[in-house]
């Protein structure tokens, strides 16, 4: 027998209690960190005089899940080479790598986990997180811009830029040596690129 008007319209709210909702929104997608394109600066004062500028050469690894329309569902995690910071003065490094400093025999890597990240402006937030180095863990907070999102040369994958600057101080970390002539506080910049598959929106 023909279906009446009544009876489809119940057969179609059935069929729709039966399909998958559509999600609301995207969902956060883990992407590939591009280690080429990582990079760990910092600068600590030289007595006033000025500044001393250097960068940890080596990232192990690093992890990132991005969700691009409510970042506050995103994380990354960091591991660095601590033996691998470069002052580009060679006795100044490896009296850094030694016990007075980062001790890297014992402690061998220093990393970062994402606690909190908030949005502050259009492309801009606030990212807390852990950080542990010499064997010390502190919660720190980076202002992170996004820089831009856009198709690789090769059109073959979409690159996301990320620049993340932040400040720490030595004694939280149990690092005290030749203060003030070596600053007490630390300023770092992280520059970060990922690849995710094109996406057309």
């Amino acid at each position: 027998m023909p279906l009446k008007a009544g009876g489809l319209l119940v057969t179609t709210l059935a069929l729709a209690l039966l399909l998958p909702a559509a999600p609301a929104q995207a969902q956060p997608q883990k992407v590939e960190v591009d280690l080429e394109h990582v990079a760990v600066t910092w600068t600590v004062s030289h007595g006033g005089f000025s500044l001393v500028m250097g960068q940890f050469r080596q990232i192990n690894k690093a992890e990132m899940t991005f969700d691009r329309k409510d970042p506050s569902n995103s994380k990354i995690s960091v591991e660095i080479e601590a033996a691998s910071i470069d002052s580009n003065h060679p006795y100044r490094d490896n009296w850094i790598r030694s016990e007075a400093e980062l001790d890297v025999w014992k402690h061998r890597t220093i990393t970062f986990e994402s606690t909190k990240i908030e949005k502050t402006g259009e492309n801009t937030g606030k990212m807390t997180g852990n950080l542990t180095m010499h064997g010390v863990t502190q919660p720190v907070t980076m202002d992170v811009t996004y820089n831009k999102s856009g198709l690789h040369l090769s059109k073959k994958y979409t690159i996301d830029g990320f620049t993340a600057k932040g400040k720490l101080k030595r004694p939280d970390f149990g690092m005290k040596a030749f203060i003030p002539w070596i600053g007490e506080e630390v300023e770092f910049v992280i520059q970060l690129e990922s690849k995710r598959a094109n996406d057309p929106t």
